[in-house]
């Protein structure tokens, strides 16, 4: 026996979720495919658009507007201004981005120099990060340890700045405690683009004290579909700057990521830390 209408009261609900008696249906019908999507939901499951006016015209902001330039207007207030210049420094004049050829990383993109640290806590990083791809080959892939290591470090360095600058929200005190909470994490020996995204972005998320919902979900690479669960991370680290693609096209989520590729990914977020830093001093 199915439901009472909740509008009339009197009539009963089919399977399909409609009312015999007043046309009640239980089904939200989109307005452009006709899909009948369940209660509350909000974005169709036919044609991928938002239910309702308030949602679309969320979305279309979100494509136009990155996150950065939304961080920059929510911060302004309490100081927080620094997204133009973290989009200046992480796609312009400091060269952070690695040249890519045929899916992988030219030899130039391991070294160092690229970068030009200043504040004493992204110095040290500097010398440790050095310390821990000492005896590491060109080319190397990295595996679960050096990603552990790598995220390690950027928590030790960089969580003390993060207590000075954020309101309510701290990285947690190891890259463990993000494995445990992630359910998409590769627990293996092997390392992808993939494992190293989510887990970069929870740290972040905690760093920049930024949510899911503050990027679209909309995918920005050939081989993550909308609304899968890499597209926020992905989408969230190539408009911070923070380079762990394949390419320009494609993410490569499930192929294996160089040490040299992970380890450039960390200093630009250091160096997007100094730039933090700095405003909070100015």
């Amino acid at each position: 026996m199915f439901s009472y209408c909740p509008k009339c009261e009197t009539g009963k609900l089919n399977a399909a979720g409609n009312c015999g008696n007043c046309g009640y249906s239980l089904r939200n019908k989109c307005s452009d495919c006709g899909h009948l999507n369940i209660p509350g939901a909000r974005f169709c499951g036919g044609c991928g658009r938002g239910m309702t006016v308030v949602i679309r015209a969320q979305t279309f902001v979100n494509r136009q507007v990155s996150f950065i330039q939304r961080l920059k207007m929510r911060k302004f207030a309490t100081g927080l201004a620094f997204g133009g210049l973290l989009s200046f420094f992480a796609f312009g004049s400091m060269g952070m981005q690695g040249s890519h050829e045929n899916g992988r990383l030219l030899p130039s993109y391991f070294q160092a120099q690229q970068f030009s640290f200043h504040e004493d806590f992204a110095v040290r990083f500097e010398k440790d990060l050095q310390s821990l791809c000492r005896n590491r080959r060109q080319g190397e892939y990295a595996n679960a340890a050096d990603l552990h290591q790598v995220v390690d470090l950027l928590i030790r360095h960089l969580k003390p700045l993060a207590q000075k600058l954020n309101q309510g929200r701290f990285p947690a005190d190891s890259s463990s405690d993000y494995t445990r909470a992630l359910h998409n994490f590769s627990r293996g020996k092997e390392v992808t683009r993939g494992s190293s995204a989510m887990l970069l972005f929870h740290f972040l998320s905690d760093f920049l004290e930024f949510n899911y919902r503050d990027f679209p979900q909309e995918s920005s690479y050939n081989d993550i579909p909308r609304f899968h669960f890499m597209c926020v991370p992905a989408t969230a680290l190539k408009s911070l700057g923070i380079d762990l693609a394949q390419s320009s096209e494609d993410f490569g989520m499930t192929e294996p990521i160089e040490i040299a590729q992970l380890c450039n990914a960390a200093r630009t977020i250091v160096a997007n830390a100094e730039i933090r830093a700095g405003q909070k001093k100015s």
